[in-house]
């Protein structure tokens, strides 16, 4: 048995469409949104491209700024081979995402295959592993955060500048086998929990890392910009580390920094929740998928 469009479909009914970022600014900066030409222009992939050791029961996830293309294509095939792999294709928010009928050949190379924005195709070629994909994501969450004054302009004079710092997520393998994800295939997501306009969580940023330190460097720092509305008090923020199967972690390390004082740190009543940030949901949809999709294989 293998999961069906209908049943994505009735998943991501039940999350909102994606927001788009809320405080316009004058200028493209932090949160003037995504530039309109960009509609339908590749974004990224997961697995990243030229990823090793990818679990065997991945979905092929390509996303595109704002939307995806009318009439998504993909096809997943073995190197040197002309079948696509069966499956089924399915647009979910602004991804297109292939999930394969059975689990991937062990140690093989694979070619997926889809449309960009002017009607050609794209590529990108991984090599799996030996298992499935690891049980659980494990992240500590943030470290610290820190407040710098933007460099003003006329356009914004009080934005301010956000620094967030954390380690990497590890990923739990399933006690007999562990194919973890690639570093750069974990996606992290920072909420404003409380802070000016901040009723439910908000999504600020939404990244996937930068992996350029040696293999026991596990640390990361991203920084971003707050409009000066939304830097007029406290502020709270929270990170959730994301894996391709749309599996979130729990930590519930909050902390606060105050633009307007400068640095400080406190705990935070606040807990985000998916009301305000639909791709977070899409992302938990295809977590539910993927987990029927095991049940299914466990009743065969």
């Amino acid at each position: 048995m293998k999961t069906t469009l209908p049943a994505l479909a009735f998943a991501l009914s039940l999350v909102s469409s994606a927001t788009v970022a809320s405080a316009q600014r004058c200028d493209a900066g932090a949160d003037g949104g995504v530039d309109p030409t960009l509609a339908g222009v590749l974004r990224d992939t997961l697995p990243a491209d030229q990823g090793l050791s990818v679990p065997l029961d991945t979905p092929v996830r390509v996303r595109y700024f704002v939307r995806a293309p009318s009439n998504p294509t993909m096809c997943l095939r073995v190197r040197g081979q002309s079948d696509c792999v069966p499956g089924s294709t399915a647009v979910v928010g602004d991804e297109v995402v292939f999930s394969p009928a059975a689990t991937l050949t062990p140690l093989t190379d694979y070619v997926a295959s889809f449309a960009d924005a002017a009607g050609g195709t794209n590529r990108i070629n991984f090599r799996t592993g030996r298992a499935r994909a690891p049980t659980t994501v494990s992240f500590a969450g943030l470290r610290s955060v820190d407040v710098d004054r933007a460099v003003r302009d006329a356009c914004d004079p009080d934005a301010a500048d956000i620094t967030i710092r954390f380690d990497l997520a590890a990923q739990q393998g399933d006690g007999f086998s562990t194919s973890p994800w690639a570093d750069v295939d974990i996606e992290y997501v920072v909420y404003s929990t409380r802070g000016p306009g901040v009723g439910n969580a908000r999504e600020r940023e939404r990244f996937r890392p930068q992996v350029t330190g040696g293999a026991n460097d596990r640390s990361q720092q991203r920084t971003f910009r707050l409009s000066g509305a939304d830097a007029a008090g406290p502020v709270c923020f929270i990170v959730r580390a994301i894996d391709p199967l749309g599996r979130v972690d729990t930590n519930t390390q909050e902390k606060c920094v105050n633009p307007a004082e400068g640095n400080y740190f406190e705990g935070c009543a606040a807990r985000p929740r998916p009301s305000n940030g639909a791709s977070l949901g899409a992302l938990v949809a295809l977590g539910l998928v993927a987990l029927s999709r095991r049940r299914a294989r466990t009743r065969g």
